[in-house]
């Protein structure tokens, strides 16, 4: 058998919203672990600034969750940038949701 090397032309391209929302989603975690470091250095002394933007980025990554759902139900479009912004859109929930709610707790 003769495997045929070409290409397959499609009208799929990928989407936006998967695409925004993993760039979003990524500076989301990439800030969360800026902060922690932050806070390591500072022994957990930050002004209520830090404490406020985290809570303005804990929204946004709920923001972020929302549009990577919207990206995987697109129809004609690539899922793998969906996919990729739903784990990281979850990952940055976890990550701000899990230390705002252990502020509270402690």
């Amino acid at each position: 058998m003769r495997r045929r090397r070409g290409y397959k032309f499609t009208e799929k391209s990928h989407s936006k919203k998967g695409l925004i929302s993993f760039g979003a989603s990524v500076v989301w975690v990439l800030l969360y672990l800026i902060f922690v470091y932050l806070s390591f250095r500072k022994a957990g002394s930050l002004s209520a600034y830090y404490g406020s933007a985290g809570v303005i980025v804990l929204i946004f990554s709920v923001v972020t969750l929302v549009m990577s759902i919207a990206g995987l139900v697109e129809e004609d479009s690539f899922k793998l940038f969906p996919r990729l912004a739903l784990g990281t859109s979850i990952l940055a929930v976890l990550l701000w949701g899990g230390t705002y709610i252990l502020g509270f707790v402690m």
